[in-house]
């Protein structure tokens, strides 16, 4: 009886340090090994759809397609034409950085005349410009601008309210220029203020446009802006458009 005993003992001395062990072996597991998965740790898990994308993370695995709405280009001197592409972020809750594009200028005879590369921001459904000056064509004159955007990164993210409102508005057409008053309705300074200018006709299609930027508007502040053209407008203006974006929010 005794000898069963001592048996038993030693059984059960034995399970003891097996689960002393054992746990020591899944605490280090647990404490040095193992990692909780997560939207960095480089492993398709959860509920992903690609490697750290989508599903609970914030980033998207595929850029969507971004809406192209229109692109013009507009003659500012000899040469010389201004191009704008309107675009919009077709993702409301997304926000897409560092998106490629490619705005490139054809002639009559479909030949490439000039083009400009760049990248651009889009906010949660953010519509703007894309404004490029200057663009230098020399003698050919382009009759077809087409508008390419590709890539990004893209992360969720909330709507923000543009911190500017444009007050006053102003169009002198045979003086040429348009003027306007903005404000900003916050209580801090707003930063990177862009206000782009984009004249139509009749019928919507754009026929001037300009860009004026400013370093900074104080809090609860006003700022009088002007655009002004040397190139006679080659119809009627019908519209004049004001969109103002900043480091802070985009233009609703």
């Amino acid at each position: 009886m005794a000898l069963e005993w001592a048996r038993r003992r030693q059984v059960l001395y034995g399970v003891g340090v097996v689960l002393f062990f054992l746990v020591i072996a899944v605490l280090v597991y647990f404490v040095f090994v193992y990692r909780a998965p997560s939207c960095m740790d480089g492993i398709q898990n959860q509920d992903e759809a690609g490697i750290d994308c989508d599903g609970m993370c914030t980033t998207m695995c595929s850029p969507p397609r971004v809406d192209q709405l229109w692109t013009r280009s507009v003659k500012v001197a000899d040469g010389v034409y201004h191009t704008v592409a309107f675009v919009k972020n077709p993702k409301p809750d997304y926000r897409g950085t560092n998106i490629a594009y490619v705005i490139s200028l054809y002639d009559v005879g479909n030949i490439l005349v000039a083009e400009r590369r760049g990248t651009v921001t889009l906010e949660p459904g953010e519509s703007r410009a894309i404004f490029e000056p200057n663009v230098i064509t020399g003698s050919r004159i382009p009759v077809r601008t087409l508008t390419k955007l590709d890539g990004g990164n893209w992360d969720k993210a909330q709507p923000i309210t543009n911190p500017i409102r444009i007050v006053t508005q102003d169009l002198d057409s045979a003086g040429l220029n348009l003027t306007a008053t903005l404000e900003n309705t916050t209580a801090v300074v707003v930063n990177d203020v862009v206000a782009d200018a984009l004249l139509y006709d009749a019928d919507d299609i754009l026929i001037a446009a300009s860009e004026t930027r400013l370093a900074s508007i104080p809090a609860r502040g006003r700022h009088d802006i002007t655009f002004t053209w040397v190139v006679p407008f080659t119809k009627p203006v019908a519209r004049a458009d004001i969109e103002v974006r900043s480091a802070h929010a985009p233009t609703p």
